[in-house]
């Protein structure tokens, strides 16, 4: 059975997170008239390998776990050769829940458009789960996740990723243009340049203007929650960051509902960020 080999103790909480959530999420709507769709964008093979020998189960076998099961599950891969591992873990694993299943190969950003206009959302409540690679989740698609205003929305935002792309250098960019355009898509504006690059109040030793870089943890973490704020109704305000062995900063784990009713997104809210908070070390 194919592995995907990456992953850390950051993987452990990402995962650990996004399960309790699932198990709260299908509990609480057991009884409810909808149907309950999971969808995960970057599904991969259904396993993860944790250093070089402990292998655990990915987010899509998990899902498949829960306590209670979801309608219906859709898997976007856009790795062909993950995609058919993926089918062969539901077969073996889940053989019960397979009718269920829905494996799409492609590119998130179509698919989910796809997914987004199949479903009937007067009648569907999803939990949609991305954990991009690197930074292919576009904002014009969260703009239309949420429109249908019946998801929830766990997002894996690549942190390291976009700071990569924020030289300290400005001039970096007059050679490597597409860094800028990237970013555009991944914030969905360019002011985000504006924001976190400002002119000097000292002349450089020529006489030139300087321009300093203002991106920090802080700073990029918090305009990253604006940028949610600006589509959706409702984002959790402690998102968690997630670090890697040298205690690097590489994901904000952010969560955000698309129902603009305070009914919805209350509880919704609440089990979010305790989940956030919890301590999964043990």
């Amino acid at each position: 059975m194919g592995k995907q080999k990456f992953g850390g103790k950051w993987t452990i909480e990402k995962l650990s997170i996004l399960t309790d959530y699932l198990n709260f999420y299908v509990t609480a709507l057991k009884d409810k008239p909808f149907e309950l769709l999971y969808i995960d964008a970057f599904a991969g093979s259904g396993n993860v390998l944790i250093g070089e020998e402990r292998q655990i189960e990915g987010s899509a076998s998990l899902a498949l776990g829960c306590n209670i099961p979801f309608s219906k599950y859709v898997f976007v891969e856009k790795d062909n050769k993950n995609a058919q591992e993926l089918e062969k873990m539901v077969e073996s694993k889940f053989p019960e829940l397979k009718s269920r299943v829905q494996i799409v190969v492609g590119d998130c950003n179509e698919k989910l458009i796809d997914i987004i206009n199949a479903a009937d959302w007067r009648k569907t409540r999803a939990v949609l789960f991305l954990d991009p690679y690197a930074t292919a989740v576009k904002y014009e698609t969260l703009q239309k996740i949420s429109l249908t205003q019946a998801i929830d929305v766990w997002y894996l935002f690549p942190f390291m990723a976009a700071r990569r792309l924020m030289p300290n250098d400005v001039t970096v960019y007059d050679t490597y243009a597409s860094w800028k355009k990237k970013l555009d898509d991944l914030f969905g504006t360019e002011d985000w340049y504006e924001n976190f690059y400002q002119e000097s109040n000292q002349l450089s030793l020529f006489d030139n203007v300087e321009i300093e870089n203002n991106v920090s943890e802080e700073t990029l973490k918090t305009y990253i929650i604006e940028r949610l704020k600006a589509v959706f109704p409702n984002v959790a305000p402690y998102p968690r960051m997630l670090y890697n062995a040298t205690n690097s900063p590489l994901f904000l784990f952010c969560f955000a509902v698309s129902n603009p009713d305070k009914r919805a997104y209350d509880l919704a809210l609440k089990v979010a960020n305790h989940i956030l908070n919890k301590d999964f070390s043990n």
